[in-house]
């Protein structure tokens, strides 16, 4: 029996499901009703007792169709948008790239014959900007690194020239033909001289080139400053006996506490008093001094000497760096000690400085790191 049905449903004849064919819930179907595709919700109702039948219907056919052209245009049109999406990509990438392949390139042309190249730095205040300028700062290191190694390598050779050929020479001529007992003592007492001061000079070069490839070790340990010190202070008196130096210490009035390298440290201040001996005349003194300042012990060396001129005053820790060549080639000196002198002070976290002027004097400060310890902690 029918309680209602719209003129649509009327006139295409769409079957209505009896509530005897219908669950709880609500049945959805798709059919054909004269040649329309036509999308149904049915669901069984009770009223007064009674089950009833509520159907509506709506056609789809339009929805399906558009839903087909879509798919149709998906097929068609995604490949092309593929194409272009992937073309316009290479072109951004290839363009937004383009500074990385010029630094590449420029990269490509710098050596170590042209270290002093930089690379292009793009101004563009991003990333690539700050990566160039970061390699640039790097290879400006690098080449400082190269001119030193250089450099160093050049006075080496040049160093290690003389006292070789000096050896050879006297070999040669002394063997020309036979001589006297006294003049072969006199040639071997040069090429021992020689050897002597060529064995300082390798020394010294193996120590720096250690201390640049740091490989070198200090053997660190609580001691006093002042032990050391005195060591180096009684060689140095031996050496200056022949010039009749005086050679004087003041020690602090307590003993003041470091954490270092006794044997470096040692060689740190028998290279300063032996320069202060070196360029002090006959009936000079030098005076060598220990005191805590702030939280620092310094040792101060001070001489009556040639003193060292302004202009030469930055240069003095340089290898192999000598204000007089011929004076310091005379005295046995290579210009390596101060640069050895400084390496060791900055492995001690320290610093070591000079205050000179010509004609009267030098005055070195070595300032090493106070370490605060009890004396029982240190006899230990």
């Amino acid at each position: 029996m029918w309680l209602y049905r719209s003129v649509p449903l009327e006139n295409a004849q769409v079957v209505i499901r009896p509530p005897g064919q219908l669950g709880t819930s609500r049945r959805i179907e798709t059919i054909v009703v004269q040649n329309t595709l036509l999308r149904t919700a049915s669901r069984r109702v009770i009223v007064s007792g009674h089950p009833y039948t509520v159907q509506v219907a709506a056609p789809i056919g339009e929805a399906v169709e558009s839903l087909e052209r879509f798919a149709w245009s998906l097929v068609i049109f995604i490949p092309v948008i593929l194409l272009a999406s992937s073309a316009g990509g290479f072109w951004v990438s290839r363009r937004a790239l383009r500074p990385v392949d010029q630094i590449t390139e420029s990269a490509r042309t710098i050596s170590i014959q042209n270290l002093s190249e930089r690379l292009l730095v793009p101004q563009t205040g991003d990333e690539l900007q700050r990566l160039s300028e970061t390699l640039n700062g790097m290879l400006g290191r690098l080449n400082d690194s190269v001119m030193r190694i250089t450099q160093f390598t050049a006075d080496a050779s040049h160093e290690l020239r003389a006292p070789v050929a000096l050896i050879r020479t006297t070999a040669e001529l002394t063997l020309e033909r036979l001589r006297q007992p006294e003049e072969y003592e006199r040639a071997l007492k040069e090429v021992l001289t020689e050897s002597e001061r060529t064995s300082r000079l390798l020394d010294s070069l193996l120590t720096l080139a250690r201390g640049d490839s740091e490989t070198a070790t200090l053997d660190f340990e609580h001691l006093y400053i002042g032990d050391p010190l005195k060591d180096a202070v009684s060689e140095g008196q031996k050496l200056a006996a022949d010039k009749r130096i005086a050679i004087s210490c003041e020690l602090a009035n307590a003993p003041l506490a470091i954490s270092g390298d006794a044997d470096a440290l040692h060689r740190v201040f028998l290279i300063l008093i032996d320069n202060a001996i070196k360029y002090t005349g006959v009936d000079g003194e030098v005076l060598i001094s220990v005191r805590q300042v702030n939280d620092s012990a310094e040792v101060t060396v001070r001489d009556s000497g040639i003193g060292i001129a302004k202009s030469d005053q930055p240069h003095i820790f340089d290898r192999f760096w000598r204000a007089d060549k011929v004076r310091s080639r005379e005295t046995g000196g290579a210009g390596l000690g101060l640069s050895i002198a400084q390496w060791i002070v900055s492995q001690h976290r320290g610093a070591i400085t000079v205050d000179s002027e010509q004609g009267k004097g030098s005055v070195f400060r070595v300032a090493i790191p106070l370490w605060s310890a009890s004396p029982s902690e240190l006899s230990n």
